[in-house]
């Protein structure tokens, strides 16, 4: 029989070749012990499979016959999940206990308990008591979503080894079917919603499903006699619609706003924000604990596209924190980030570069797309390049990189730079680019029905125009007083405030003339702007 480590060889070796030192630092061994795994693999696969080493360096597994090996793995793969169900039905259990159960060896047990928990560190408490034996120790509430779980995962095989036959689960998923889904929290299935009766009955009811189903169904779907399982499934639910119900676009977006100013980088848009509340809901509706012993892993993700790896498992802790839920996902929700940077990418900006030198404009060209994310230069050398280019294609900013700087007759915004761009051009570049986007959208960053006027008096400073600006957004029900209050002090701290939907930035100038500020109000995305004129 195959051990946990030899299991993980496997999955790494059926998607890619990889070398021995990589086996060892995936498994937590030895490059020796590596070579007596493959050698054991090899004697137990024998005319399923092999696993070889190629001349270019590394290991590689061909597969003979699929349907085989997939039987093996999955034989080897339960034991994990059996030893987790024995510690989900009884307080304690030895070696010996679950030795006899599973009909493997206690060394092999042992084996198997300390990958456990390294495996589910993250996930699960289990742990040891001397002259007791191994334990789980868990809240009920996720002792029976595990349960849920295993029996979600392959419902014939557990519901066997509960003692629950295939008949009985068939027709009490028919009856779940036919039930109105209003009942019961959002984006659940009906199967998901079997397996948590079944496990909520086993680990706090009395009463067996005995051999009328239906009565055993009708029994439980009775609000008016409610048992103690019952009663426990129902205030997990409520519990659950809670949570589902606090997730929404906008505290996602605040969230990926967080994220857009941590690592400096456009990492969102709207579809991306639906994306990840459907996924938040569809994990609250079905809450998942054990681990998914996928066959690939997300190292192609993490090449690819490493911020979207990291942004990825950053959403995902902070919407735990934020929704005091329990995900895992990150591969998924990593896919997510990576496709939504595709989308970033392939609307880049686009920008002529006119220059009558091809070295420095090359330079140029890789300075300004190095610096500024989402922005494709064209490089033009020509008049005649120039209108053609405009013509064809949508062009927001042309960058004069002429030797002569020449004027043009154009409604595109034109900017002269030096023969090598600096810094500060730049930086000037990003923001007639802001600016350019504001004002051809002018009326979704600044929604008409959402505008204000304010008029500040001679001799007010900024704090106090925000004070009056949070005031008036506060009478007219756009802010709470509680928002007004934190958007005051967190502006008084000198960084610029996106908080909740409103965006409010720092206005200075170095001149003593009156100025007029436009402030950003909610939107149907949620993103903020600001201008301000002399």
């Amino acid at each position: 029989m195959l051990n946990q480590r030899q299991v993980q060889i496997m999955g790494r070796l059926e998607n890619e070749k990889a070398s021995g030192l990589e086996l060892a630092k995936l498994t937590g061994t030895s490059k020796r012990t590596i070579l007596r795994d493959i050698s054991q693999i090899n004697h137990i696969l024998q005319t399923i499979g092999e696993i070889t080493s190629s001349q270019a360096g590394g290991y590689q597994l061909d597969i003979q016959d699929k349907a085989a090996y997939k039987n093996l793995l999955h034989q080897s793969m339960y034991d994990d999940e059996l030893i987790l169900l024995e510690l989900l039905r009884h307080d304690f259990r030895t070696l010996d206990d679950l030795a006899t159960t599973l009909f493997l060896s206690k060394a092999v047990i042992s084996e198997k308990i300390v990958f456990l928990r390294g495996h589910y560190a993250n996930r699960l408490q289990i742990k040891s008591k001397p002259n007791y034996g191994h334990y789980l120790d868990e809240p009920r509430f996720r002792k029976m979503i595990l349960l849920a779980n295993l029996i979600d995962k392959n419902p014939t095989f557990f519901c066997e080894r509960l003692g629950i036959s295939g008949h009985d689960y068939a027709s009490l998923l028919d009856g779940i079917r036919k039930l109105d889904g209003t009942r019961y929290y959002p984006n659940i299935h009906s199967a998901h919603l079997v397996s948590l009766m079944l496990a909520t009955n086993i680990l706090e009811g009395e009463q067996e499903m005995g051999e009328q189903t239906s009565d055993w169904f009708q029994h439980w779907i009775d609000e008016d006699n409610q048992d103690k399982a019952q009663s426990f499934l129902t205030s997990f639910m409520e519990e659950q619609q809670r949570k589902s119900a606090e997730v929404s676009p906008q505290k996602v977006q605040e969230i990926l706003q967080g994220l857009a100013e941590q690592y400096s980088t456009p990492v969102y848009d709207l579809e991306l924000v639906e994306q990840l509340v459907g996924h938040l809901k569809r994990s609250i509706a079905y809450p998942i604990i054990l681990h998914d012993r996928k066959l690939h892993n997300i190292s192609n993700i993490k090449a690819v596209y490493p911020l979207a790896f990291d942004l990825s498992i950053a959403f995902v802790s902070s919407a735990n924190e934020t929704f005091g839920i329990e995900l895992y996902d990150i591969d998924l929700i990593g896919l997510y980030f990576s496709c939504a940077m595709e989308r970033i990418k392939q609307s880049a900006a686009k920008v002529i570069l006119f220059s009558d030198q091809y070295a420095v404009a090359s330079i140029n060209k890789q300075m300004i797309e190095k610096e500024l994310q989402s922005i494709e230069v064209i490089v033009v050398m020509h008049r005649q390049e120039l209108q053609a280019t405009l013509q064809d294609q949508d062009i927001k900013l042309i960058l004069n990189n002429h030797a002569t700087f020449q004027e043009f007759n154009t409604d595109v915004d034109c900017l002269d730079i030096k023969q090598v761009i600096t810094k500060a051009e730049l930086r000037t570049v990003q923001d007639m680019l802001e600016k350019i986007d504001v004002r051809k959208n002018i009326r979704t960053f600044f929604p008409e029905n959402l505008a204000m006027d304010y008029h500040n008096a001679p001799g007010e400073d900024w704090n106090t125009i925000v004070q009056g600006i949070c005031e008036e957004l506060e009478t007219r029900g756009i802010l709470s007083s509680d928002e007004s209050v934190k958007i005051q002090e967190r502006e008084q701290k000198g960084n610029n405030l996106v908080i909740n939907h409103l965006a409010l930035p720092h206005c200075t100038t170095q001149r003593n003339q009156a100025f007029f500020c436009g402030v950003c109000a909610p939107c149907g995305g949620g993103s903020g702007g600001w201008n301000t004129c002399a």
